[in-house]
């Protein structure tokens, strides 16, 4: 490990956040209301808590094998040849992932801001400013994050004060209304709702360089929360806007939503758009570490000192992969089979699997 390449315990909690909120934040109100209604935020805090589970599992597993890569001491807990394998599923787990967020960020991009720019041109616009960042150090993503923590903040902030004129808090009630009848639908949903905090993988990398191990699960679990509370907010905000009826019908209610605010005399006419430029740089910061993951999965793979040589040669892979879908239709039902089954062993089956063969061969020393 690079002594130089270390990152603090603020910036791993900054990355958590920029990396989980990304292209999801957008679908996750009217996903969360199709499942259990007014009532949906149950399954946004259960999602959450089960998400700071497997990160405290991600986190125990990674201190047992200071100052190593999961996808590099891997390899000690089970037999190399097997987890070259499950290397290269979470290389097409991170292709996959990038391929799709890109491909919903460039749908949203030319429905509200380029209406005439091909699609492709999009993606190729924000897939290689991304290699960028993803072709440098994890310091250097961890800063950007902490960069772009405080605009997501700030936008949430904003979201909030100009949709007030236009919402109607009435529309929150009735809440509670569950029943032990509702408990397959609240479970069936936070099975899905769950992958909407896909990215806190991102620790099976980060933990090899950060600084004051002894404060990653603090700062990882307050990372978690203020995804929750964002979450939360941006729930709320749209129910209230549109009413439960409504806002099971909308694709992306969060942007529907600002469309319907208008502020007399404010010096920006399309908060619409100020909304959009600064969610492109949340999406930004969750394909830069998803990017630079992929690639330093590949240089374990063929075992490199360098990530940054992968970033290039994986871009045409994941344009490719971006363009199978021929619609919207397409693209979220197969990035929901894409995180039913693929998401379900990368975040769950096998970092459970390996923390609990990892303490077995060290006779049970957590």
């Amino acid at each position: 490990m690079n002594k130089n390449n270390n990152i603090s315990l603020k910036q791993l909690e900054a990355l958590i956040i920029t990396t989980i909120i990304g292209v999801g934040i957008l679908s996750l109100s009217s996903d969360v209301a199709n499942m259990l209604g007014n009532d949906g935020w149950i399954i946004i805090v259960i999602s959450g808590f089960l998400a700071m589970i497997m990160m405290y599992i991600m986190i125990k597993l990674c201190k047992l094998y200071p100052g190593r890569v999961y996808y590099d001491f891997g390899k000690d807990i089970i037999a190399p040849k097997l987890f070259h394998v499950i290397d290269i599923i979470y290389l097409f787990h991170f292709l996959a992932l990038s391929a799709f967020t890109l491909r919903i960020f460039a749908e949203i991009i030319k429905i509200f801001l380029l209406g005439r720019t091909p699609i492709e041109i999009i993606i190729l616009s924000m897939l290689f400013a991304t290699t960028y960042i993803a072709r440098s150090n994890i310091e250097i993503i961890g800063r950007m994050a902490v960069f772009i923590l405080p605009i997501v903040l700030v936008t949430t902030g904003i979201f909030v004060l100009v949709t007030i004129p236009v919402i109607d808090f009435t529309n929150i009630l009735p809440i509670f209304r569950i029943s032990l009848a509702d408990l397959k639908r609240i479970l069936n949903g936070t099975g899905i709702i769950f992958f909407s905090y896909i990215g806190f993988e991102i620790l099976f990398i980060a933990m090899a360089y950060v600084e004051g191990e002894k404060g990653a699960t603090k700062h990882s679990i307050k990372g978690i929360i203020y995804v929750i509370v964002i979450y939360l907010v941006t729930f709320f905000i749209t129910l209230s806007g549109f009413g439960v009826f409504e806002l099971k019908r909308e694709i992306w209610p969060s942007l529907s939503i600002m469309r319907e605010v208008e502020l007399p005399g404010f010096f920006v006419e399309n908060i619409d758009g100020l909304i959009l430029a600064a969610w492109i740089l949340v999406v930004f910061a969750t394909l830069g570490p998803t990017l630079y993951s992929g690639s330093v999965v590949l240089s374990k793979i063929l075992n490199t000192k360098k990530h940054s040589l992968f970033v290039l040669p994986m871009t045409p892979i994941i344009l490719i992969l971006s363009l199978i879908p021929q619609n919207m239709s397409e693209i979220y039902s197969m990035m929901f089979i894409l995180l039913k089954y693929l998401g379900t062993f990368v975040m769950i089956i096998c970092p459970v699997s390996m923390y609990i063969i990892a303490l077995i061969k060290k006779g049970g020393k957590k």
